[in-house]
């Protein structure tokens, strides 16, 4: 007996541990599951297998957060220092962001440039000095190859890969809003569909990254719970230029859907200010995106974090 259990020891799942670790930090399943790249449900299992060969609840809810059991808090230290080196064992080098001088190549939409390339800067320029970044737009028809390619490290954005070797994990949803301008018509009554429809559009190509030039339609689309910024609605006015954004909405009656995150930043700057959609559009949600050959690289799984936490981080002051 005490043999078979020495066998089970041996073939114990080392990624069960990870999980184990992301819990003691996140202390929720579902930033626990963005943080190690795996799915809510994915990670429950993966629990409730640990919970079975330790033989012990190691978290139990409370309220919203999930608390470590006393024998959960006895095994966090050894199990981190375990992981960290085991990682530097398998990797054969340590990553050591103080000193490295690795160029990270990153594709982002133009809403996630102006939210989270700021925040992630300055939390990178404290503890990674000599790293640098090589920003771009992001292209959906074209990211997936660049990843593959080796010509981006890390893609941010709304659409989901179709390549197996495209990793992805969510990285933050939005709530969309109405954009415009101060006394604009749609600020002066309880806007209706039919109000809404006649509104001019700004299109800032956020949602397919791609059509980057300015172009004149009409915009007669109905609202019928689509995003008034996708492809299916054509806008009397398109950039790929956000810093024209909020110039733009100031000096015309144009109409931007975006992120409440976005448009509370840019009311607080320009005489902008938001107004009630009046469909049920559905949320923003964007994506982080890497490819296979990167997965375990330790410096890449330390810039991923970054962003995931900037992100989780992104609020209006």
């Amino acid at each position: 007996m005490g043999r078979m259990h020495e066998v089970n020891k041996l073939n114990f799942d080392l990624n069960l541990l990870r999980v184990f670790d992301a819990m003691m930090t996140e202390r929720n399943v579902t930033r626990a599951a963005q943080r190690v790249f795996l799915s809510q449900p994915a990670t429950s299992h993966a629990l409730s297998r640990l919970r079975g060969e330790i033989g012990d609840d190691l978290f139990i809810r409370t309220g919203r957060e999930m608390v470590p059991t006393a024998k959960a808090l006895a095994l966090a230290p050894a199990v981190r220092d375990m992981l960290e080196r085991l990682t530097g064992l398998l990797d054969g080098t340590t990553f050591d962001p103080k000193k490295s001088t690795t160029v990270f190549r990153i594709s982002l939409v133009d809403m996630m440039e102006y939210l989270l390339a700021p925040m992630f800067s300055q939390m990178i320029q404290d503890d990674a000095p000599h790293i640098h970044f090589a920003i771009q737009g992001y292209e959906s028809s074209t990211y997936q190859q660049q990843l593959s390619a080796g010509l981006l490290d890390i893609a941010v954005g709304l659409s989901e890969p179709t390549s197996p070797s495209i990793y992805s994990s969510k990285l933050v949803t939005f709530s969309p809003v109405g954009l415009v301008r101060k006394k604009h018509p749609l600020t002066r009554n309880k806007v209706g569909i039919k109000e809404f429809n006649q509104t001019p559009r700004l299109k800032t190509d956020l949602r397919t990254g791609v059509n980057h030039e300015a172009s004149h339609a009409s915009s007669h689309t109905p609202v019928d719970g689509r995003d008034a910024n996708s492809p299916a609605f054509e806008a009397i006015y398109r950039t790929a230029h956000f810093f024209a954004v909020p110039l733009l909405l100031a000096s015309t009656d144009l109409l931007l859907v975006t992120s409440d995150v976005v448009a509370q930043l840019l009311c607080a700057q320009y005489p902008l200010v938001t107004v009630p959609l009046p469909a049920n559009y559905p949320p923003l949600e964007l994506h982080i995106f890497w490819h296979q050959r990167t997965h375990n690289d330790p410096a890449h799984r330390w810039m991923r974090e970054k962003i995931i936490i900037s992100a989780r981080d992104l609020s209006v002051p």
